[in-house]
């Protein structure tokens, strides 16, 4: 990950184009384990990365930042951009159901978007970007909201 955040850093500065980065987390994650299982846990996680990577473009890069936390990188995007590419994959996970011990289950993320300005560190976007993601989790989750 901080390979790939350095390089296309460095790209959108050569270039002068957008570099957005997008922190999402499952809603009510912690729920679904105790409820469901551990087992469970693990395979909606496989569910939410299998859906993000048919939605997003092949450029972009998702990575597991945490527990049930993702960073997705979305080179020569804008703002406004990334937070359309993250209400679409919101909206692929409501049409393909997470099937666990039978039941089908509903998985929702709260996500938060942040534009990369130019020479901006690693640091200092990823930051901005939970930031937001958790002002999308006070909000009401299953939001994306970007940051300043």
């Amino acid at each position: 990950l901080d390979d790939v955040f350095e390089r296309e850093a460095d790209r959108a500065d050569r270039r002068g184009t957008p570099l957005c980065a997008a922190m999402l987390d499952l809603d009510n994650f912690k729920k679904l384990n105790d409820t469901h299982g551990h087992a469970a846990g693990d395979e909606a996680l496989i569910h939410v990365v299998r859906i993000a990577k048919q939605t997003l473009r092949s450029i972009d890069v998702i990575a597991r930042y945490g527990g049930e936390e993702f960073l997705i990188v979305m080179p020569e995007t804008s703002l406004d951009e990334a937070a359309k590419a993250m209400m679409r994959v919101q909206r692929q996970l409501t049409t393909h159901f997470f099937t666990a011990n039978d039941q089908r289950l509903f998985i929702t993320f709260s996500a938060g978007v942040a534009l990369r300005a130019a020479h901006e560190a690693q640091e200092s976007v990823l930051k901005r970007a939970d930031k937001a993601m958790y002002e999308a989790k006070k909000s009401g989750k299953n939001r994306v909201i970007t940051a300043d």
